[in-house]
């Protein structure tokens, strides 16, 4: 069962100079992440505040996640947008109806 990964955490500049960044990143590592059991990767900023950002992933499961965010490249990456360690959780769907 697929799981949802959510990460918080306040970027370490504004979005403008740091999405650069993210994007050379996700887009060279998109297809070993899709490969690790990645299945997709989303964005938001709040807009009261938009260091503050949450990566809302949906992973083939929480192993397949752990295993690849304990990749040293993948922690340097992190380290490199954020400030601190960013909040991670994982999300389980329970079935509920949704749109």
């Amino acid at each position: 069962m697929s799981v949802i990964v959510t990460v918080r955490a306040r970027l370490k500049a504004e979005p403008e100079s740091i999405q650069m960044l993210h994007d050379q990143v996700t887009a060279a590592t998109k297809e070993q992440a899709q490969a690790a059991g990645d299945l997709s990767h989303k964005v938001v900023l709040n807009p009261q505040d938009r260091r503050d950002f949450l990566g809302i992933d949906e992973w083939q499961s929480a192993e397949a996640f752990q295993q690849f965010a304990s990749n040293p490249q993948i922690m340097e990456f992190f380290s490199q947008l954020f400030e601190g360690q960013p909040e991670v959780s994982i999300w389980t769907n329970p079935g509920w109806n949704q749109w």
